[in-house]
């Protein structure tokens, strides 16, 4: 594995899902989703079976965008791709009831930040400037801040780079190099924390960056990774951190 060269780290860069926080990808919450959109597609006589093969097929077409085009398809986006599939063209405020709904899902009822890891977050902070560099999928850059915002951790980052508002997606080089603009510091001089070697890491380290692989909710990648480090906790993180900005000294 590369090792953190002796530069002065100056900024941090964070995944959101499965790094911040685990996405809770079940069958239930999928389902409930189904639930939730065939009482609005059956006003246009479509089926809970359809419903529900419709709903796959969305995350389905998300698959297809954001690993062959890096970029990820807002949830407009998603269903919009639905009503060509179908058809049909949904009344305005059935759309809208669909699209606002499938947003919050998760980050008003699943959302699940860890005590230990704002209070790394928090401690970093204090260091570092922090940046969010996600990849966005239902729920789009403004209510993954709504839910750091609840969780008074919004304003340890000073920006957020979120897919759905720069219409790229990680590893493209210019959602890293956008974050080393608003960090004001060079590429080399930054760390970007991850769960994915095929986004976080390879992007992090095709712009310059440092990167550590996080294995604490996610671990497919652990056993292929090129990252610098891997670490299992945010106390490992922070651990990591601190001594390569030690050994800069």
């Amino acid at each position: 594995m590369r090792r953190i060269t002796a530069l002065k780290i100056k900024a941090v860069t964070v995944d959101f899902w499965d790094t911040i926080a685990p996405y809770p990808f079940t069958e239930e919450i999928f389902q409930e989703r189904v639930e939730h959109s065939s009482r609005i597609f059956g006003k246009y006589d479509i089926t809970f079976d359809t419903s529900e093969k419709l709903m796959r097929s969305i995350y389905d077409h998300f698959e297809d965008i954001w690993h062959n085009h890096r970029r990820t398809p807002t949830t407009p986006e998603m269903f919009r791709h639905i009503e060509k599939l179908t058809g049909v063209e949904f009344d305005e405020n059935d759309f809208s009831e669909l699209v606002s709904y499938n947003e919050s899902l998760i980050t008003k009822k699943y959302f699940d930040l860890r005590p230990e890891i704002a209070d790394s977050i928090r401690k970093l902070s204090e260091k570092y400037k922090m940046i969010i560099i996600s990849d966005t999928g239902f729920e789009p850059g403004r209510e993954l801040r709504k839910a750091l915002e609840k969780n008074d951790l919004l304003d340890r980052f000073c920006y957020g780079v979120f897919s759905d508002e720069t219409g790229f997606s990680k590893p493209d080089e210019r959602a890293f190099k956008l974050a080393s603009e608003k960090a004001g510091c060079r590429t080399e001089q930054m760390v970007h924390i991850g769960d994915r070697e095929d986004k976080d890491i390879i992007g992090a380290r095709s712009s310059g960056m440092h990167s550590i692989l996080f294995t604490g909710f996610r671990n497919d990648d652990s056993e292929l990774t090129t990252a610098d480090f891997t670490a299992n906790s945010w106390r490992e993180v922070t651990d990591l951190i601190s001594r390569a900005a030690d050994d800069a000294l």
